[in-house]
């Protein structure tokens, strides 16, 4: 299958920082004993997960989560798409920020030591830092920059295609970090299930069905 995240480099287009977004104080229920990652499933519903969520206006099934069953000190935040019938299918764990300089050394330190953990349990993976040909920010104190220029890009896949060792729920994981402005940055981990393409596909009929 090819690959969702090294093919087109792929980011996402969620709001600046999640975080916008505000919650009222609700107590939250979680289901106990489940082993995917931050304690939550393939294919479970909002009922399933429990506890409090926001709906994102401009992306159909994405939901903004006030607590995870099993969190990260890692991550402030956690990003979630579901479908009505397909259920969860992709977790997005969002990073707190990072001050760097701009070598982007503080921010790089981050993604290797959250990369050696992912490994730990992942095992094979690619790593690619790529620069756009062309781009001008090209000298090591330009790292930063062309991150915020959406020209360069630090990212780590694991999947089938590069023989990691993945549950059979998960389709595909990836570490990569995103910038706020030229001295603040965070990494991000994304987790694809095998129910993706179907969920996509149940959220664009919907959408479709308003025409």
């Amino acid at each position: 299958m090819k690959s969702k995240v090294f093919g087109m480099l792929r980011t996402y287009s969620f709001p600046a920082k999640v975080f916008v977004w505000s919650f009222l104080g609700v107590s939250c229920l979680f289901v106990e004993a489940i082993a995917g990652p931050f304690g939550l499933e393939k294919g479970m519903s909002l009922k399933d997960i429990g506890g409090q969520s926001q709906q994102s206006k401009a992306v159909p099934g994405q939901y903004l989560l006030s607590k995870v069953p099993k969190p990260h000190p890692a991550f402030e935040g956690y990003v979630i798409k579901l479908a009505p019938k397909a259920g969860l299918c992709h977790i997005r764990a969002v990073g707190k920020d990072i001050k760097t300089s701009s070598y982007g050394l503080e921010l790089k330190n981050a993604f290797n030591a959250m990369e050696k953990k992912l490994e730990g349990t992942y095992k094979k993976h690619e790593t690619a830092d790529v620069l756009l040909p062309g781009s001008i920010w090209s000298e090591p104190n330009d790292w930063m920059m062309g991150l915020a220029k959406k020209e360069r890009f630090l990212i780590a896949e694991w999947s089938a295609r590069v023989r990691s060792t993945l549950p059979t729920d998960l389709e595909e994981i990836s570490l990569q970090v995103n910038p706020l402005d030229g001295n603040t940055g965070y990494i991000e981990v994304n987790y694809l299930f095998t129910n993706i393409d179907a969920c996509e596909e149940e959220l664009a009929a919907k959408e479709d069905g308003a025409l």
